[in-house]
């Protein structure tokens, strides 16, 4: 429904609505669910209710810190969210000389802002709530709702800390690279913060924990892992490849006569070995006969 720009904005009332649908979100209704709440914010949006956004996305911050069990639902709500609203966005900041007026911040800047305020609450007051919180920036890292530069700053003061023995800043290093390094892209993500190089220098550290430096030798091993294979059985592959057994039998025999031809005469012959001594002994004798003569 069309809502004009003119029309008063009652945030009190709609951080309500907000927050019921908020407590409804599951997994079987999310697509249902993300609509209405995109709906709203696109409402608040046009009416210049930044203020009821700015309460979203803090609320769906705690949300994430106090039910870690849905921490990825909550995520890939954002990145919804985000991607509906700078279609808004850009659907409404155009002129008709097509220059473009200046736009309200974007939701995952609205984001960002809210987390850094709840990242240094958490690192001063509420050490409780980093470990969940990092995870939570780990999966919109993932999401794609942050970018590298987004968390760069504060992944950086976690390693410093940790640098300095802090035992929890480490912990919470840990479980944001894991959290990171469940996805394929997650490496390359842990690349370009320079995770690897930065925990090594923690770990040269003497005044860190025990307990600190098993977990982050732990993700050191993450970016050692031996590549694996996609196909749990050879059964599986030769369906998906629609090969047989007697493929594999022909594979294998080509890969061993291609070993012997490579390999030509150091392969062993036929002959045994009193057989090669027996050759042996009768040129010697040969060649005792011919100094004789």
């Amino acid at each position: 429904m069309w809502n004009s720009w003119n029309s008063q904005h009652n945030s009190s009332l709609e951080q309500k609505r907000i927050c019921g649908l908020l407590n409804k979100l599951n997994v079987s209704n999310f697509d249902s669910v993300a609509t209405r709440l995109t709906e709203r914010l696109t409402s608040c949006r046009r009416r210049g209710g930044v203020e009821t956004i700015e309460a979203f996305a803090d609320s769906i911050a705690l949300r994430a810190v106090e039910d870690t069990q849905r921490s990825s639902l909550y995520a890939y709500l954002c990145r919804r969210i985000d991607r509906e609203l700078e279609m808004e966005d850009r659907r409404w900041t155009w002129l008709n000389d097509g220059t473009r007026q200046l736009s309200h911040p974007s939701f995952a800047s609205i984001l960002v802002g809210t987390c850094e305020c709840r990242f240094t609450q958490a690192l001063d007051e509420r050490v409780s709530q980093l470990f969940p919180l990092i995870e939570f920036m780990g999966d919109l890292l993932l999401d794609g709702v942050f970018t590298v530069a987004d968390v760069q700053d504060l992944v950086d003061q976690l390693f410093t800390l940790a640098e300095q023995g802090q035992e929890d800043s480490a912990v919470a290093l840990s479980r944001f690279c894991r959290r990171v390094a469940r996805e394929p892209e997650g490496m390359y993500i842990l690349e370009r913060l320079g995770a690897s190089g930065s925990i090594e220098r923690v770990l040269e550290e003497d005044i860190i924990t025990p307990k600190a430096r098993y977990l982050l030798m732990a993700v050191v091993d993450l970016f050692y892992q031996e590549p694996v294979d996609v196909f749990d059985s050879a059964e599986l592959r030769n369906r998906i490849y629609n090969l047989d057994d007697n493929d594999d039998d022909q594979e294998r025999s080509s890969e061993v006569d291609s070993a012997r031809t490579c390999v030509g005469d150091i392969l062993p012959s036929e002959t045994t070995a009193c057989e090669s001594e027996d050759e042996t002994e009768g040129q010697v004798v040969k060649v005792d006969e011919k100094q004789k003569v």
